[in-house]
């Protein structure tokens, strides 16, 4: 089992491995994602904001509203159906971790251009399947947009550098396997 309190320090003192309550020895699996850990990544140390970090923060919330929006639109089409409504609450953690780093430097967040648009609404396939083959590129590309343009933007910045850090983490070992397999069983 992965030893989630090496990685996820936001689950120190809440009761899990040796925080209380827990054994030595003794695993635990998240009740959570790495979005609600990146809700309390500190930002404090980072520096002020410069234009290409907060386009950085901009570009993650509008792939974050996107996803959402998509999977909301799956769910209007074939109903609250797994694996979507839970990753759609998960894509909304996301947003409030995104909004936080935001507020946190005194930034407006913007509306989601997204949810209910023509455009998204007409992005779902006639499939459940290949909805599902659709949310694992997306998450694909989540997981790229990310690694190669995103996390070098905010090199300069450790506390918005782990919440994008958590956040592809989230959607590379959670999301896109989730979809790969609701679309395989399919």
């Amino acid at each position: 089992m992965i030893d989630h309190e090496q990685t996820h320090h936001c689950c120190r003192g809440r009761g899990h491995r040796n925080g209380g309550g827990e054994r030595p020895g003794q695993g635990h699996r998240h009740s959570h994602d790495d979005a609600e850990c990146a809700l309390n990544a500190p930002l404090d140390a980072d520096p002020p904001l410069t234009a290409e970090a907060e386009a950085a923060v901009l570009a993650a919330l509008d792939d974050e509203y996107h996803a959402r929006a998509f999977y909301r639109a799956v769910m209007r089409r074939f109903g609250e159906v797994q694996p979507f409504s839970h990753i759609e609450q998960s894509e909304s953690r996301h947003i409030a971790a995104l909004t936080r780093v935001l507020k946190h430097y005194g930034r407006t967040t913007p509306a989601d251009p997204h949810d209910g648009s023509p455009a998204i609404e007409s992005a779902v396939p006639g499939a459940f399947a290949q909805a599902c083959a659709a949310a694992e590129r997306a998450e694909v590309d989540n997981d790229l947009l990310y690694q190669e343009k995103l996390l070098p933007q905010v090199r300069d910045y450790p506390g918005i550098a782990a919440v994008f850090s958590r956040l592809m983490e989230a959607s590379r070992e959670r999301h896109r396997p989730a979809f790969g397999r609701w679309a395989a069983d399919r």
